[in-house]
């Protein structure tokens, strides 16, 4: 299986109108995920669609011209991790407000959360007892999911500008997608960050992730998971060099082709960690959004991705980490200044 991409074929979707309110016309879009799961609800990817009718012509139409001064510039947004439908009124603001200076927007579930969450389960909460390899095959759908997403949605309404923008979770997310389909024009990454050692044992998730890391064994001994951790990141440099020589080769999730990357791949985590992607894309189609007083992604996280990602665009807020920073009208208004100077 090729690491973060898909055959692009079975182009279906369903979509169903689910209401009009001033300017903009809502739709729910599902279609089936590249990567299957074996898990029902978590394998028919859910998006809510929110069209901006002044910038559509008041229609849906097919169109597949990318770029036509004509189209819409359409934003896809991803939620943090463990997000419930509780907590969704933050993220609706946002998108309304984006519909209302311009742009046509889509809120997509990623796996196991919301309308993708296993029966029994609560949102996200599957994610929290994944080891390495579940943790990336993680990321791998998500990353396919949105992909696909691309190829639907030229079908459906015509499009000027695709970016994309991710809170937390999201935002690595929104990274490595980035960094795999150029048609995504810009990227706006929300309270993120990079380097899995950080962010495991430097901020609270070392109190809720309960999967991942290491277990005992022949290489690492009795160590206990943080001193494991840190002794297997020792050789994260070296792997992000060899990821840099590969340029746009693609990559095997086995990495049966690649020999001296699998040599360097203690972890699978290596290959779902932001920094290794962050030097296939341009820093100035980034704007970067972190908090000072981050618990989840510490400084050195932050830091760490701004200087791979080649110095972008970065505010600091003096504000916790949560995604109510997407309703800082200050926030937005750089945000839309970011995007609208395309």
């Amino acid at each position: 299986m090729d690491l973060y991409h898909y055959d692009h074929k079975n182009l279906e979707y369903k979509i169903k109108a689910k209401g009009k309110k001033d300017y903009i016309e809502e739709y729910e879009l599902t279609y089936d995920s590249p990567y299957q799961t074996g898990l029902k609800s978590n394998d028919r990817v859910y998006t809510q669609l929110f069209l901006n009718k002044d910038r559509i012509n008041k229609r849906i139409y097919s169109s597949n011209n990318k770029n036509n001064k004509n189209g819409t510039n359409f934003l896809i947004l991803l939620h943090g991790f463990s997000t419930s439908k509780k907590k969704l009124k933050k993220y609706y603001r946002f998108l309304n407000k984006m519909n209302s200076s311009g742009f046509s927007t889509i809120f997509i579930n990623l796996p196991f959360h919301l309308n993708r969450t296993p029966e029994g389960e609560k949102s996200g909460d599957r994610l929290i007892y994944f080891d390495d390899l579940q943790t990336l095959l993680f990321f791998h759908q998500s990353v396919v999911d949105i992909i696909k997403l691309i190829d639907i949605i030229p079908g459906i309404i015509n499009i000027k500008n695709i970016f994309i923008c991710g809170a937390s979770l999201g935002s690595m997310i929104s990274l490595v997608a980035m960094a795999n389909d150029k048609r995504i024009d810009k990227g706006i990454f929300l309270i993120g960050g990079g380097n899995w050692e950080e962010i495991h044992w430097k901020g609270v998730l070392r109190f809720f992730l309960k999967g991942n890391c290491i277990y005992r064994d022949k290489e690492y001994g009795n160590q206990t998971r943080r001193e494991a951790c840190s002794k297997i990141y020792s050789h994260f440099p070296e792997f992000m060099e060899k990821m840099k020589e590969l340029q746009n080769k693609t990559i095997k999730i086995d990495l049966k082709d690649l020999p001296e990357l699998k040599k360097v791949t203690k972890k699978m985590c290596f290959l779902c960690d932001p920094l290794a992607f962050a030097h296939k894309i341009k820093p100035e189609n980034v704007l970067m959004i972190n908090s000072r007083f981050d618990l989840y992604f510490s400084r050195k996280s932050t830091n760490q991705l701004w200087e791979e990602l080649g110095k972008p665009k970065i505010h600091w807020l003096n504000k916790l980490h949560s995604s109510e920073i997407l309703n800082n009208g200050k926030i937005f208004k750089k945000i839309t200044n970011f995007l609208q100077n395309t």
